[in-house]
């Protein structure tokens, strides 16, 4: 069963940071990540609040993240498995690998 997935984005200054990303996430068979991109619902030339918003199952990975321009340029990864229709965050990208990949 799929569910819809959305979060609410904050305001941010769009000089310093990209707009907001959401994915669910597979692993290949060497562990490398592959995205499937969700939408940002917003407006990135103002900076504004926006919505994350992606379609989801039971189980499946989800990343979000931000990249910010500041020297070294970066970008956050936060990841979430799908639990009961809810995002439960996880510690990091390893923990994400063991659960999509078991």
């Amino acid at each position: 069963m799929t569910t819809r997935i959305t979060i609410k984005t904050g305001e941010y200054n769009q000089r310093r940071y990209g707009k907001p990303w959401i994915a669910r996430v597979t692993f290949d068979a060497t562990g490398k990540a592959e995205y499937t991109w969700g939408e940002w619902i917003g407006d990135h030339r103002t900076g504004s609040e926006g919505l994350l918003v992606i379609n989801a199952s039971e189980g499946d990975i989800i990343a979000r993240g931000q990249k910010d321009f500041r020297q070294p340029k970066y970008s956050t990864h936060r990841f979430y498995q799908v639990r009961n229709g809810e995002l439960v965050k996880l510690a990091n990208k390893v923990e994400a690998y063991k659960l999509a990949t078991t």
